[in-house]
């Protein structure tokens, strides 16, 4: 066993990234707190589970797909150059080696995968989840996503048990109660809008935990700073057009982009929260609010701190920033809505009785 910066190395050949590691923890907290919402709600809590395994691949391939369409502007410094050693590592290099295990469009484990395309691609395979037929849905809830659920419930009980056993104990009991329980189905589909409000009060909590996948990795920081809180950076990660003026140092420090969303993404779930569980709050909202008000309050900030940002990713041909872009339309499209829906005469809609 060797410890490396990024990852843990066994036998000499098997690699175990930190990143992946944070990702799974994140997705497990996450998604334990929804099935606790859940359960609240007098909701199958199961149902968390099973929208999550149809979820998780759908995201990393709308993750990839983003940061393959929309790549940093780092990589594609070099396209159209001449000079030797240009660096042109765009959409059109990925696809072309799409199976290059460094820098091709297959290699997720080298970094590179976007927020925007995990959500859609997430929110694509809940759909998916809540939508498909009966038949369907039975076999899959039995035979594939009952075993990958107990897989994680074990992972999470095996590491939260470390340090909170009672909550690994919980963890291990949900594990064993799914290795007797057959969901026997159901005709109708799920209510979309009151399971995407449970996601849009969680997914804050698991962006939270998630983004320190990116301190490990060296990625998502921000421009120069004296700041006391700044971080250091590996030479090699710095953007190769990166100036470093003399006052800043011979070790320069950069804005801890992830810990800014990090920690306003940790108060956003909390206030989420808050919202949620307060009954006379609560029932101010209609279904999809709390949903509308995750990706309202996210595009916010993440607009703010791409002001910050190095690694920018352009709309293709122009110099306009696409995430920039992107959560600007989110910001307004969903503050639009959210008023639209609370116009003067709207009845407000009662909402479940809390447990």
């Amino acid at each position: 066993m060797e410890f490396h910066s990024e990852y843990l190395e066994l036998f000499n050949r098997l690699q175990i990234r930190y990143y992946g590691l944070i990702i799974v923890i994140a997705l497990m907290v996450a998604a334990s707190v929804a099935a606790w919402l859940a359960q609240r709600d007098q909701k199958d809590p199961d149902h968390v589970w099973g929208a999550l395994t149809w979820a998780i691949i759908p995201g990393i391939i709308g993750a990839r797909l983003w940061f393959v369409f929309f790549p940093p502007a780092t990589l594609t410094a070099g396209c159209g150059s001449e000079a030797v050693g240009a660096i042109c590592q765009d959409t059109l290099y990925m696809l072309r080696n799409f199976f290059d295990t460094t820098s091709g469009a297959i290699a997720i484990w080298s970094g590179g995968l976007g927020i925007f395309g995990a959500v859609i691609g997430g929110f694509l395979g809940v759909w998916l989840y809540m939508r498909h037929s009966y038949t369907l849905q039975r076999f899959f809830e039995n035979r594939i996503s009952g075993p990958i659920a107990r897989f994680f419930l074990n992972l999470a009980a095996l590491v939260f048990g470390l340090f909170l056993p009672r909550w690994g104990d919980q963890l291990r009991t949900q594990a064993a109660e799914k290795a007797t329980h057959k969901d026997p189905g159901r005709e109708a589909p799920l209510p979309l809008a009151e399971w995407l409000d449970i996601a849009g009060v969680v997914l804050p909590l698991g962006q939270a935990i998630g983004r320190w996948a990116n301190y490990v990795n060296q990625e998502l920081f921000g421009s120069l700073t004296k700041l006391p809180w700044g971080i250091t950076v590996d030479a090699e990660r710095w953007p190769t057009d990166l100036n470093i003026p003399l006052e800043h140092g011979a070790v320069p420090r950069f804005h801890p982009l992830f810990l800014y969303e990090s920690l306003w993404n940790l108060a956003a779930f909390f206030v989420l929260r808050y919202l949620f569980l307060k009954e006379d709050w609560r029932r101010r909202f209609l279904p999809g609010d709390f949903f509308l008000l995750y990706i309202w309050q996210y595009s916010g900030i993440r607009f703010l701190l791409e002001f910050l940002r190095l690694e920018i990713a352009y709309l293709p041909g122009t110099t306009i920033n696409s995430s920039q872009t992107i959560t600007a339309i989110a910001f307004l499209a969903s503050g639009a809505l959210l008023l639209w829906r609370h116009r003067p005469g709207q009845p407000s809609s009662p909402t479940p009785e809390a447990v």
